[in-house]
């Protein structure tokens, strides 16, 4: 059964390195799935958008799996 990834928009700060970056994301997408009962094999960061004064929206993507198959 193929699964759609499920979008989801992220309001972070510019200043943050690449490494911060995916960290924040990663966490609020897990945040994103625990909520909605789900669980993550997959995540991709598209591009960011600045949004406001020293912030930038990001669309991001997680793919429900079952658990233990997270793959980020």
């Amino acid at each position: 059964m193929s699964q759609t990834w499920k979008s989801v928009e992220v309001f972070l700060r510019d200043d943050l390195s690449r490494e911060d970056l995916e960290e924040s994301v990663r966490s609020q997408i897990l945040c994103t799935a625990n909520e909605c009962g789900e669980f993550v094999s997959g995540i991709r960061i598209g591009s960011g958008i600045r949004h406001g004064e020293g912030w930038s929206k990001w669309n991001v993507s997680y793919l429900p799996g079952p658990p233990g198959v997270f793959l980020g």
